[in-house]
């Protein structure tokens, strides 16, 4: 029996799919044999705790009657690679009142199962016994370690020990087989139990379960149909043919890409589409509005069934759609918006669906607004934008972050209203006297060296000629140097270079600094020459007066005459 268990029994860990979580906790291990589940969690409670986490999933703590049971618990306790239980104490459904007991009665020595009978077959107790057992005691299984085999055994504690985990059972009234998939079908199924149990192993699985089938997204439900539990969908009609025969009673067929239930001949289909009956008092040809039902009970031989959100018309043949709006109480927490067979629900402003109910939105700049320097913007989807004021814009890299902006030549500055003489201007602007700030004349300050420069507010704007790059910095063009380089297939290549000596060509304009030097060197060349002009306009009108006698009067004509005289040589 125990190998066979060991291939059957799963300790699944996926997702559940289709049921609700537990509000309580999730199985860390669970499994079913026909119509009776078991489950471990390794949750510390003590044994009243334990079983009430047990009664609120719909079963109580594990009763262990038989060697399969306990094969059961020896497997749930050895957990898979994903959960690695603790070593320790689960409860099991066994416990003692307050009145004392004695070994000699019986198997379970005066303990009784918390269903209340203490019927059993089976049980493993730790120790032989020895004396009278006296106040509210409880059994847990545990590994016998001393033995050395690690067998789980039975044994006594007080129900007040808040023990590493406990085991569960519950019982339902019917089961299904895991679903039957052909060969052909590569798929994985995901199964989800009403315990909380999940996983894609599983021996049997109780009412109400729901299995998954990926990746076709095919939800089917474990559910009675005509007394036989059976997996079946919401919707009528049959699904893909690979899996559980399309829920065809008889023949699922799939040639034309869209499953179809096929009858017998004698037989005709019941309502659901899926399922055959024998062929009496057919059905008029479209004579039902969606569906019909051969049925001996009326004097037609047949009565008409509409869609779930429809009803029966008056006539018995037509279907109404239900307004689901007008029912009461409205299945809307706010706004209901009826359609054809269903309805869906909305929320007012500043409302949103979640979970069926309508929660108010959370404002973002709530949250994050304190990130903006100046305004939050509040956006759909729960995000936000950060809004700069008047005469301020976003910093690129830093979008919550603002800085002054002008697009003018000149705008007001931004002063401080408490302080006259605290204001500030934007980047490329400068603070007149009458607190305005205007654009700087970058052009005019030299910028855009051996370029065209076009002034800009706040900034500007380096255009280069032909064969000319602007720098990385915007504030210089420099020229593209032509090497040519001879290659041996007698072609010729060339590569560009920055030209760091060459001067700029001479139709662009001059930077600010060369035209300066050259003023300076110009006015040095003129003093100079003025200054050599003046010295010989001096030393020329000093020889004109010793030459020239126009110019002197008769005392000078006299003097000059006889210095004259007196250089002239005597003749002997």
């Amino acid at each position: 029996m125990l190998p066979l268990l060991l291939s059957l029994l799963s300790l699944p860990t996926m997702a559940e799919l289709g049921l609700p979580a537990s509000p309580i906790s999730q199985p860390g291990g669970s499994q079913c044999i026909e119509d009776d589940c078991y489950a471990v969690f390794w949750n510390p409670e003590k044994f009243a705790g334990a079983n009430k986490v047990c009664q609120q999933l719909g079963g109580h703590l594990m009763t262990v009657r038989s060697s399969v049971a306990a094969d059961v618990i020896s497997l749930l306790a050895q957990g898979t690679p994903e959960i690695s239980p603790p070593e320790g104490r689960l409860w099991i459904g066994l416990q003692l009142g307050q009145n004392c007991s004695h070994e000699q009665e019986g198997r379970l020595r005066g303990f009784r199962w918390v269903t209340g009978d203490n019927s059993t077959s089976y049980s493993k107790w730790k120790h032989s016994g020895g004396g009278a057992l006296c106040g509210h005691q409880c059994v847990v299984v545990s590994g016998d370690s001393a033995s050395g085999s690690m067998e789980l055994v039975w044994e006594e504690h007080s129900c007040d020990l808040a023990t590493e985990g406990f085991l569960c059972e519950y019982n339902y009234p019917g089961s299904c087989k895991p679903l039957n998939l052909e060969p052909s079908i590569v798929a994985s199924v995901t199964y989800s139990t009403p315990f909380g149990g999940k996983g894609a192993d599983f021996q049997a699985l109780p009412l109400h379960s729901h299995a998954l089938v990926v990746p076709l997204g095919l939800d089917l439900v474990c559910k009675k149909v005509e007394e036989t539990p059976r997996w079946v969908k919401e919707s009528l009609g049959p699904w893909d043919c690979r899996v559980e025969k399309g829920g065809c009673s008889q023949i699922c067929r799939q040639d034309s890409g869209d499953p179809e239930c096929l009858c017998p001949q004698g037989t005709l289909s019941k309502a659901d589409l899926r399922s055959c009956q024998a062929e009496g008092n057919s059905c008029p040809h479209n004579h039902c509005q969606q569906h019909c039902e051969v049925s001996s009970k009326t004097p037609s031989g047949y009565i008409c069934m509409c869609h779930t959100g429809y009803y029966l018309g008056e006539d018995g043949h037509s279907c109404v759609d239900v307004d689901d709006c007008a029912l009461e109480p409205n299945p809307c927490p706010q706004k209901c918006v009826n359609t054809h067979g269903a309805f869906k629900c909305e929320c007012n402003p500043g409302f949103e669906l979640i979970d069926g109910e309508c929660v108010e939105m959370v404002d973002p700049c709530s949250l994050f607004g304190s990130k903006c320097e100046h305004d939050c913007l509040p956006l759909e989807g729960g995000t936000y934008r950060c809004v700069c004021k008047e005469g301020f814009l976003p910093i690129p890299d830093q979008p919550d972050r603002c800085m002054l902006f002008c697009n003018t030549t000149a705008c007001p500055a931004k002063c401080n209203p408490y302080n006259a003489d605290d204001c500030k201007c934007p980047e490329g602007y400068i603070l007149d006297e009458n607190q305005m700030c205007s654009d700087i004349d970058d052009c005019a300050a030299g910028e855009c060296r051996g370029g065209e420069c076009i002034n800009l507010p706040g900034s500007f704007q380096c255009i280069c000629g032909p064969n000319y790059k602007v720098s990385k910095t915007g504030q210089e063009c420099f020229q593209e140097e032509i090497t040519l380089v001879e290659e041996g297939s007698g072609e010729s290549s060339f590569t560009q270079t920055p030209d760091t000596t060459t001067s700029p060509p001479a139709e662009g304009p001059v930077h600010s600094v060369v035209l300066m030097g050259t003023a300076i060197s110009i006015l040095s060349i003129v003093t100079v020459l003025l200054a050599i002009f003046c010295h010989l306009r001096k030393k020329q009108c000093a020889a004109q007066a010793a030459l020239d006698y126009k110019c002197a009067g008769s005392a000078k004509e006299e003097v000059l005459q006889q210095v004259r005289t007196e250089s002239v040589p005597q003749k002997l």
